[in-house]
């Protein structure tokens, strides 16, 4: 006996560190749980994807539905068309107008209210727009931007967070009656349901249920892994006692609302309900009725097995089935189970998921990167608002593409479209495939602009005294160079045209005449000018500086002409309009520069007179073809051996640019008027409505003589309208086409004849 006391102690002692060790495992993982959940009192539980907005439209009268692309901007944002509109995102059409429910939204941090309006369309112009009900009239009405890129990071979810509050009744009474009966009565486990999953799991002899409370699901999620075995099922049910002496029901109940994963489309994986409500009902989660509420619920057990999308039948299904689980709990009454199961399931199309605009989503980037690494706008929940136009950008895109389909593979292009008063880009194309090459020509390539800077040149020549009926020589010119070689320019159709109008010799873009007018100007006092509205076009003196050869990219030569289509006011390319954080704070704001008046109005107005007429009788005059609207100012540009063609078109309200050329800088074989001009006019074509420019006060527009610039009489035979700062036009009158003495005769019989006829 003696021998066995020592044996018991040792057991004993043994027991003792087992347990202690035991204990100590328990307390350590028990501290390290707490620790874990404690930490998502601070920062953000999820990582919430940033998301890249358009700007918004504003719907205004006189604007064009068909120009403007309103129906495919409903189609883009989701908005259902219906017989009878009732709700946010609804519209409806018939012959007078259209009835359009626009949705409340938020820009830049400040909310917008829904609004229900009548637009009465004349034609396919608005001719009106009435608030419903209150048939008061409005100038305009806003649609909500587009979100055109989303940024993820390595899990691909994409969620919308929303507060417990928000969520509808009959939506927390079909999560807990589907997953956690007695969610409010238990302390993390439900012994009830784990019994009952134990027996069925011996009897089946496999794992058919879990028996876990949404207290257990919701720290699986956040702290575990998806594995069914023992030492997992162990490790939820402890952490999940620890987190509800942490948080209350509401917070773990919230938490659990907008973790839970609603299944994957496309490439993304929808977690929480606040974005499945989206998505599947395009509602905001506060607005679900109660048979969108038992959808989302049913799902939750098995997401992709109960899509509405992908097997609607069994999605249907399950929906009835937890309608009548909370029937039988007393959760609704009968008429409300009987309503909600005949309804159908209404859930709306499924929009295919892309990242649109890819060339101008990595510019926005590469001027957000420095505060705002892409790092940290996957995880962030940022909303980055940009100048993008969508109809625009997918308008310049189809165009752009369709100009380069049947040309050699080699050539490339780009594309801008430009607000010219405040220098947003409003579409911007950096190439003809993004997944071929994600080299944005539009922002990075600088080539020469050929023809495209001579209307600075004429701008100066008008600016020293010239009028547009002053002539110049079109004839052959040598200029000797500092090296001690000489250039010898010559014409596109390598032919001279004599003596010729300012006017002419800009809209036919004649090399010697410019040249000419440019040495007699002086290319420093070109450069100057040409500083004003371009400020990177450097300092090169070389004479072939009035041809063109200065560097530029399509987005620099946007900003460029911008001056000539805002009346002479130098503006700088803008992409960005402020960023907003997870909470709707704004975090960044780009201020509007003030307009700089750089270019003078009146004379700025002459050149783009004879712009216009580049594109009706000059180089761009088979745009017509094309469809190019009537007062579109225009003008091509081309490079020594055809490497690069140009052309810019613009109105008060845009500047379209577009470029073509080879990467490997050899020739293309196009003119700016065989190249990039009909893309250039196609995409004017369905943008833009013909053009009346406001003439300023001081220009006057007055009948000459082609032949000589003088003043047209009464026998002229060739009169065109041109256009003159005040008292700068010409004061003496042609007698071109005036009879002579030796006419009389002829003149006499011609009016004897008249008036024998008149007598019959």
């Amino acid at each position: 006996m003696k021998g066995a006391v020592p044996y018991r102690k040792a057991i004993r002692v043994s027991l003792a560190i087992v347990a202690f060790v035991l204990a100590s495992g328990v307390l350590y993982f028990s501290l390290d749980a707490y620790r874990e959940i404690q930490r998502l009192k601070t920062g953000s539980i999820w990582h919430l994807p940033s998301k890249v907005y358009s700007r918004p439209y504003p719907i205004e009268v006189g604007s064009d539905i068909v120009r403007s692309g309103l129906i495919e901007r409903l189609g883009r944002l989701g908005y259902r068309k219906v017989t009878k509109v009732s709700a946010p995102g609804q519209f409806s059409r018939d012959s007078r107008g259209i009835t359009l429910y626009t949705r409340p939204h938020s820009y830049m941090g400040e909310p917008r209210e829904a609004w229900k309006v009548r637009l009465g369309l004349e034609g396919s112009k608005i001719g009106s727009i009435v608030l419903s009900g209150k048939k008061q009239p409005v100038r305009s009405v806003l649609l909500e931007p587009e979100c055109i890129a989303e940024i993820f990071d390595g899990r691909n979810e994409d969620r919308t967070l929303v507060d417990l509050s928000e969520c509808p009744k009959n939506l927390i009474d079909a999560i807990i009656t589907t997953e956690d009966k007695r969610f409010y009565q238990h302390r993390g486990i439900d012994t009830r349901s784990l019994f009952r999953a134990v027996f069925i799991n011996v009897k089946h002899r496999s794992i058919q249920e879990g028996g876990s409370t949404i207290t257990q699901q919701l720290v699986k999620n956040l702290f575990l892994t998806n594995k069914r075995t023992f030492s997992r099922k162990i490790k939820d049910m402890w952490m999940a006692v620890i987190m509800e002496t942490v948080y209350p029901k509401d917070r773990i109940l919230s938490m659990y609302v907008n973790e839970i994963y609603m299944g994957s489309y496309g490439h993304v994986g929808i977690c929480g309900l606040g974005r499945a409500s989206k998505v599947l009902f395009d509602k905001d989660i506060s607005e679900l009725e109660l048979h969108e509420s038992a959808l989302l619920a049913g799902m939750i057990k098995a997401p992709n097995a109960y899509s509405p999308y992908a097997n609607p039948a069994k999605a249907l299904a399950r929906r009835n089935t937890v309608i009548a689980l909370m029937h039988e709990e007393g959760r609704i009454t009968r008429s409300e189970y009987e309503k909600a199961r005949r309804m159908p399931l209404n859930v709306v199309d499924l929009v295919p998921r892309k990242r649109q605009a890819p060339y101008f989503i990595d510019y926005v980037l590469s001027l957000t990167r420095d505060q705002f690494p892409e790092a940290l706008l996957e995880k962030g929940g940022y909303r980055i608002y940009t100048t993008l136009d969508m109809h625009m950008q997918n308008t310049a895109e189809h165009f752009l593409a369709h100009g380069l389909a049947k040309k050699d593979k080699e050539i490339d292009g780009a594309a801008v479209i430009m607000e010219p008063d405040t220098g947003e880009i409003l579409a911007l194309v950096g190439g003809k495939g993004y997944a071929v090459s994600q080299y944005n020509r539009a922002v990075k390539i600088r080539r020469h602009i050929g023809s495209l800077v001579k209307p600075v040149i004429y701008y100066t020549a008008l600016r020293r005294g010239y009028t547009l009926s002053s002539y110049v020589e079109d004839a052959p010119i040598s200029i000797p160079l500092h090296d001690g070689t000489v250039w010898t320019p010559v014409n596109y159709d390598r032919m001279y045209h004599g003596r010729v109008m300012l006017k002419d010799a800009l809209a036919h873009s004649y090399n010697l005449a410019t040249v000419k007018l440019g040495m007699d100007l002086g290319v420093s006092s070109i450069l100057m000018e040409i500083g004003k509205v371009l400020p990177s076009a450097g300092n090169n003196t070389n004479p072939s500086v009035l041809l063109g050869a200065l560097e530029c990219s399509p987005l620099e030569v946007s900003a460029f002409y911008s001056a000539f289509a805002n009346s002479g006011n130098q503006v700088k390319p803008v992409a960005l309009k402020g960023i907003v954080d997870a909470n709707g704070v704004i975090i960044r704001k780009e201020t509007e520069p003030a307009p700089a008046q750089v270019l003078d109005p009146s004379i700025v107005y002459l050149v783009n007179a004879a712009l216009q007429e580049a594109v009706v009788a000059g180089t761009a005059r088979e745009s017509r073809i094309y469809g190019m609207p009537a007062g579109v100012c225009g003008k091509t540009g081309t490079t020594d051996d055809a490497r690069d063609s140009w052309f810019v078109g613009f109105t008060p309200q845009m500047v379209v640019t577009i470029w073509l050329g080879a990467d490997k800088y050899r020739s293309i074989g196009h003119s700016g008027a065989t190249g990039a001009m009909p893309i250039a006019s196609m995409i004017l074509a369905r943008l833009t409505q013909p053009v009346t420019w406001p003439v300023p006060e001081d220009v006057i527009v007055c009948s000459v003589d082609a032949g000589n610039g003088k003043l047209a009489g009464m026998w002229t035979p060739d009169v065109v309208d041109i256009p003159y700062i005040r008292n700068t036009q010409p004061v003496e009158i042609s007698n071109s086409g005036a009879p002579s003495i030796r006419d009389v005769p002829k003149v006499w019989n011609y009016l004897k004849s008249l008036l024998w006829k008149s007598s019959e």
